[in-house]
């Protein structure tokens, strides 16, 4: 077990990053106008570390960028190795159990108000429409029930006033917006720019209606997080968060958003969205912003883990044999790892998979605990030598994934049984080369 850095707040973490040399400096000027977004997707192509970019024209701000793009340094945030980050969440989600300690001394950080100019306009694509803002978690709280709650969503900056921002009409936000709209109400919200990563970590989580990302971000981050007040809406927020743009979703209001280049590495078209009109901004003194690439390792690693400690849940409710979970390098692709005990096994492992996630997972995997499911290159290398095509592959027809799909290209599943057949479990022990941990390179070359 490592020590759990998800207690830090953001510029804490960077700080203990670098120290570790696991943070990238650009210390030259750079354009917000896609240079940025070049770059950090250049570095996740490799090494794919948290990259802090020192001058960004037009702000005075810096801006961060993969802080969450390397799985390692996730499992790293969690306290865990990589093959417990599945386990790991999923104790998370089902702890209920009594609040987490108040953090000890000192006053919560300061935050002054500052001009809207000065938010760092990151416009990431060729085609999109203009500069967003994407690591924007909305912080909103039920108009009946009271209960805040935490989500991402993408935002189109408009001008100093007015945002755009595509809500899912499956979230949470959606129907606290819908039931103000029904009550001709504006929604208050918080928009959270560089979140402590416990609070970025609990906004990606999906949990059930009625509960609360914050108590789950107190959860992660082992302590309790010190709030202040907005000034000009009725919300308390992470006084630790290097940003907040306070405002309201306007009622009956949609108006075009979009184009954008999205998860899938795709654009999605214009479509009247949502309006959010901008009250004010702050920033702590020095403040971090926080830039994500759509369909980047960050972004995906994100959406990942839950969505393996969904799945990982649900198979060990009936089969506790299952080692780990990965929802990794797509949200649509799983891989599960199992200690196979029978024939058929990987089979119901599948179906629990495609049963705990209904939404956007259309391929899985079921490998034997020989096999690092982190490693792209072993799970294929585990389908090519111990998978019988005809007989190992499970298919699915007619089953339609996540609502976004209106020419129904991602409907259907496949389930893959790439584990070694028992009967003749010795013909496939993998070789293996003595001393080959031990052997470090510039010693030889």
């Amino acid at each position: 077990m490592t020590t759990r850095l998800a207690g830090l707040d953001l510029r804490q973490l960077l700080a203990q990053l670098e120290a570790d040399r696991q943070l990238l400096r650009v210390r030259r000027e750079v354009d917000p106008k896609f240079e940025l977004a070049a770059v950090t997707r250049r570095v996740q192509l490799g090494p794919n570390l948290p990259v802090l970019f020192e001058k960004v024209r037009g702000t005075p701000f810096r801006v961060v960028s993969n802080v969450y793009g390397n799985y390692a340094i996730v499992a790293r945030m969690l306290g865990t190795a990589l093959s417990g980050v599945a386990a790991t969440w999923a104790a998370l989600m089902a702890d209920q159990g009594a609040p987490a300690p108040a953090a000890p001394g000192g006053a919560a950080p300061a935050a002054r108000e500052v001009p809207f100019a000065e938010v760092p306009h990151v416009t990431y694509c060729e085609k999109d429409a203009g500069p967003y803002l994407t690591a924007s978690v909305v912080l909103a709280r039920d108009p009946d029930t009271g209960v805040p709650n935490l989500s991402y969503h993408r935002m189109q900056i408009i001008d100093a006033t007015e945002l755009r921002a595509r809500l899912s009409p499956a979230g949470d936000l959606s129907r606290m917006q819908e039931k103000a709209e029904r009550a001709g109400r504006a929604l208050p919200v918080a928009v959270l720019l560089g979140s402590p990563p416990a609070v970025g970590l609990a906004g990606a989580a999906a949990i059930p209606a009625g509960t609360s990302e914050l108590v789950l971000a107190e959860r992660i981050a082992g302590r309790r997080l010190p709030m202040r007040r907005c000034a000009t809406i009725d919300l308390d927020v992470p006084a630790e968060a290097e940003m907040v743009i306070e405002g309201e979703i306007l009622p009956g209001v949609r108006r075009p958003e979009g184009p954008f280049g999205e998860w899938q590495d795709y654009y999605v078209p214009v479509t009247n969205n949502h309006v959010l009109r901008v009250h004010r901004v702050t920033a702590r003194q020095d403040a971090v912003f926080h830039a994500i690439c759509s369909g980047s390792t960050e972004e995906l690693t994100l959406s990942a883990i839950p969505n393996a400690a969904l799945i990982y849940q649900a198979i060990r409710a009936f089969d506790p044999s299952v080692k780990d979970v990965v929802c990794y390098p797509s949200p649509q692709f799983c891989v599960v790892q199992i200690r196979k005990r029978y024939e058929g096994q990987p089979q119901k492992a599948m179906l629990g998979a495609m049963g705990a996630e209904t939404n956007r997972l259309l391929y899985c995997v079921v490998v034997d605990e020989d096999v690092d499911i982190h490693d792209l290159r072993d799970v294929v290398w585990a389908m090519s030598t111990r998978c019988r095509p005809d007989r190992g592959v499970v298919q699915i027809p007619n089953v339609p994934s996540f609502a976004r799909d209106p020419h129904q290209i991602h409907w259907g599943r496949l389930g893959i049984d790439a584990t070694a057949p028992l009967e003749w479990a010795s013909e496939f022990e993998r070789k293996r080369y003595p001393g080959l941990e031990a052997i470090r390179l510039e010693d030889y070359l």
